[in-house]
């Protein structure tokens, strides 16, 4: 008797079959880098034929750009912010800060996707993704803005890149300088920058 079935076999849907390269190109950039990274190995560890990659993507870039658009920081941090409550401005950027904080060293991906990004690619994919975002991220500041006269009148794009310029990049110089020596002082650390951001460092 034919042990094979005169079915023939199902061949993987193409949405899913993008979705697994992305998935597995996601993780060899973060642990090899973009350059470090070749075509011929995601799709041996994707379990395609390297033609059958190209009918998905163009080129490298091309499937980084996947990457990224399927990655992107944005949303998980814009999310921290939406959920992040307080009765005054001064204690809505206190949590603000922390939740993003949290969210960032849970998720260290994050991170290192941007950091390629940055360092390969001038940041292109990063501007990209931003308008999508802008009105949420704007929409922060205003309920930082909410009361009157409690914050000096920086513009509000000062106020949110030195927002993110401070809290964002807490994680990535972890990364860069190293943690500091425990749990402890690492809240502490980000309280000081907190307290920074919200009244400067002039005594």
């Amino acid at each position: 008797m034919n042990d094979r079935s005169d079915t023939p076999a199902k061949k993987p849907a193409p949405t899913r079959t993008r979705a697994e390269i992305i998935a597995v190109s996601h993780r060899l950039f973060l642990l090899q880098g973009f350059h470090g990274t070749t075509m011929r190995q995601i799709a041996k560890h994707a379990g395609v034929a390297l033609g059958s990659l190209y009918n998905h993507f163009v080129d490298k870039d091309d499937l980084f750009s996947a990457v990224f658009e399927a990655f992107n920081p944005y949303p998980t941090l814009l999310l921290a912010l939406d959920n992040s409550r307080a009765d005054t401005p001064a204690e809505l950027v206190r949590t603000a800060a922390k939740r993003m904080v949290n969210v960032l060293s849970a998720r260290p991906d994050l991170v290192k996707l941007v950091f390629i990004d940055a360092v390969e690619f001038q940041g292109e994919h990063l501007r990209k993704a931003y308008p999508s975002v802008a009105p949420g991220m704007q929409a922060f500041i205003q309920r930082v803005r909410r009361e009157p006269g409690t914050v000096q009148p920086f513009s509000d794009d000062a106020l949110l890149r030195a927002f993110f310029g401070l809290f964002y990049t807490f994680n990535m110089n972890e990364m860069l300088l190293g943690a500091p020596a425990d749990a402890e002082s690492q809240a502490a650390v980000l309280q000081e920058l907190i307290e920074i951001y919200l009244n400067g460092i002039i005594a």
